[in-house]
């Protein structure tokens, strides 16, 4: 391989799957520095990336369970039965201690999950990566998170962060940590003047569009959108959701998500006080209040009575042939 020019089995590396990555780096000290580098990896992630055409799901089951599969999402329109035959039990670190573990943010194949033992003596984040089943346990944070969690990549600092957030008793505010992998260390909180409604806790781990992650926050009575920016850790706050859902409901049940690229919410439409049907709503023009454009109507009687709550678009395919939802 010496008489070979670098450049060649560099291109050859990126093309090869994880488990034989993780095999070259031990055939020598050259390999090894040139796989470890973050410009090779984020390579490797982008060209293993643009050649799936099946994107992975990760599934949890309640604590008790203590199970973790993966599944492609081709096999999640088939019948239960064959779902829990395609489905993949995960070796979640501390597994084999009989821990719990919830999921708690994703970015680069990498994962954010909360272990926790069946006694609550131990309750803690960590950072796993499935494919070469490395992982880091997080120092102890200031705060116990009740609220929003956050998992991203900072593109400026080369940074991965996590954001977490408990929210202040009695008033519209919430106090948010952050820790940087880079400093393995968290750093001061800072409190922003927003709340997160308890029927979101299904969504605390926000939704990632332009690099950002987004919530539903509520201040002073009214929704919002609410950005965070790795880079700098700061909140912005956008425009306000469809003007014609405001009008017709003062207090709406909303869901946020994504859709074809584009922010999208579902949210609960009455007649005289009846639910009648679940609407989904999408942002076309990233920003702006005005663009919001209803998508779909969800008519199916169980699903806008007993699951509005738990549902979040996943996949939309061309030509609004078909749509898919997934329901934690």
């Amino acid at each position: 391989m010496s008489s070979i020019p670098e450049e060649i089995y560099h291109e050859i590396l990126l093309r090869l799957p994880v488990k034989s990555i993780l095999k070259c780096k031990c055939v020598c000290k050259n390999w090894y520095a040139l796989i470890s580098t973050s410009d090779f990896i984020k390579l490797h992630l982008r060209f293993i990336t643009t050649q799936k055409n099946n994107p992975i799901l990760m599934l949890e089951g309640a604590y008790s369970d203590k199970v973790l599969k993966s599944i492609g999402y081709d096999s999640s329109e088939s019948s239960v039965c064959e779902i829990e035959d395609a489905a993949i039990e995960m070796d979640y670190p501390f597994k084999s201690l009989n821990y719990g573990v919830r999921l708690m943010g994703s970015c680069n194949g990498l994962f954010c999950i909360r272990v926790v033992d069946s006694d609550g003596k131990r309750d803690f984040l960590c950072l796993w990566n499935p494919a070469t089943r490395e992982y880091k346990e997080l120092p102890d944070s200031p705060i116990k998170m009740n609220s929003i969690c956050a998992f991203g990549y900072d593109h400026k600092n080369d940074d991965y962060k996590l954001a977490i957030g408990v929210a202040r008793e009695t008033t519209d505010a919430t106090l948010v940590q952050v820790y940087s992998i880079a400093s393995n260390s968290w750093k001061p909180g800072q409190t922003i003047p927003y709340r997160f409604p308890n029927y979101m806790f299904m969504q605390r781990r926000g939704v990632l569009i332009n690099g950002d992650l987004h919530w539903l926050a509520v201040a002073q009575d009214k929704f919002f959108l609410l950005s965070l920016n790795f880079s700098d850790e700061s909140f912005k706050e956008l425009q306000l959701l469809p003007k014609e859902l405001l009008e017709k409901n003062k207090n709406p049940c909303v869901i946020l998500g994504l859709l074809e690229g584009c922010l999208c919410i579902l949210v609960n439409s009455y007649v005289n006080g009846v639910k009648i049907h679940c609407e989904v709503w999408e942002m076309l023009d990233y920003g702006v209040q005005n663009s919001w454009t209803r998508r779909y109507v969800i008519t199916h009687k169980s699903i806008i009575v007993n699951h509005v709550l738990s549902l979040s678009p996943v996949w939309c395919f061309g030509n609004d042939i078909w749509n898919k939802y997934i329901d934690y």
